[in-house]
């Protein structure tokens, strides 16, 4: 019982960030099918403009994350604008797009080494109280963290699933041609879809540094679990990403508990990943033939 509410509790707090981030890159898989491995710099930059719009103008963490989710989002649809849309037009392979998404990862990854520099940096908060909840001491900052991040993941849950506009980028992200045929502007729709992506990535990495510290590998740290998460939550259904997310967070606190290792945890849990992916395609090949 200690393991399963350690698990719980520490794991939610610790890991409520990854739901975050798999919903925006979700969207941009459901949409371009693209495992753009930029997305883990869209999480770095939330970090740093956070830290450094809370360090320099010495505003409160949660006054930050607004200015800090939409400069992210910008920068997310200008890197569509400059790489990835013509890349697009020129009938650019899969392959070639993980390719260019891999440099691009690069080159904003040392841009932003060269902007903020090197050493590791910290948020300026306060220190904050411990709660105990479930008999595991909390700090009261990370579970106000865990309660923004849960509120903004439904809102975004809700913006797709229940509005109009979300009813747009379902549509065009399950058939384009039908899409505009029907009236929508893909456009429209596929910037809109980039810039939500940002801001979810980059309130991750804000809600990441603010827990730890800002480092230029903070996003890439994440990246491979937030791939998994949505391959096993599924690209169809943000429900399940979210679902997938928490399993995630909790399974990744309950094995490092019991190994005693975070590297041992990680090894396992990607393993698991594995299979089930596997098993998975294995059962869609056997209903194909049915």
């Amino acid at each position: 019982m200690d393991l399963i509410s350690d698990s719980l509790v520490i794991g939610l707090t610790e890991h409520a960030p990854l739901v975050l981030a798999a919903m925006g890159f979700a969207l941009l898989y459901r949409l371009t099918g693209l495992i753009n491995v930029a997305y883990s710099e869209t999480i770095t930059l939330g970090a740093y403009l956070g830290m450094w719009i809370n360090t320099t103008y010495d505003l409160n963490f949660y006054t930050i994350l607004l200015p800090a989710g939409l400069l992210a989002g910008l920068v997310s649809v200008a890197t569509y604008f400059a790489i990835f849309r013509p890349a697009k037009h020129r009938n650019v392979g899969a392959l070639e797009m993980i390719i260019i998404s891999f440099g691009l990862s690069i080159v904003l990854r040392h841009g932003l080494q060269f902007i903020f520099g090197y050493p590791v940096r910290f948020y300026d908060v306060p220190p904050p109280h411990t709660i105990f909840v479930l008999g595991v001491g909390v700090s009261s900052f990370r579970l106000l963290a865990l309660g923004s991040v849960l509120i903004l993941a439904l809102l975004l849950f809700w913006f797709i699933q229940k509005t109009t506009f979300g009813l747009q980028i379902r549509a065009l992200a399950s058939d384009e041609d039908l899409a505009q045929v029907s009236g929508i502007r893909p456009l429209v729709v596929t910037v809109m879809i980039w810039f939500l992506a940002g801001v979810a990535g980059g309130l991750a990495g804000a809600f990441y540094g603010v827990g730890s510290s800002v480092a230029p590998l903070l996003g890439w740290r994440q990246f491979l679990f937030i791939l998994l998460v949505v391959l096993v939550g599924g690209t169809k259904n943000i429900g399940g990403v979210i679902i997938a997310g928490i399993a995630t967070g909790v399974a990744l606190t309950a094995m490092t508990l019991q190994f005693g290792q975070v590297l041992y945890a990680q090894l396992a849990l990607i393993t698991a990943f594995v299979i089930i992916l596997k098993l998975r395609g294995r059962r869609m090949a056997d209903t194909e033939k049915v």
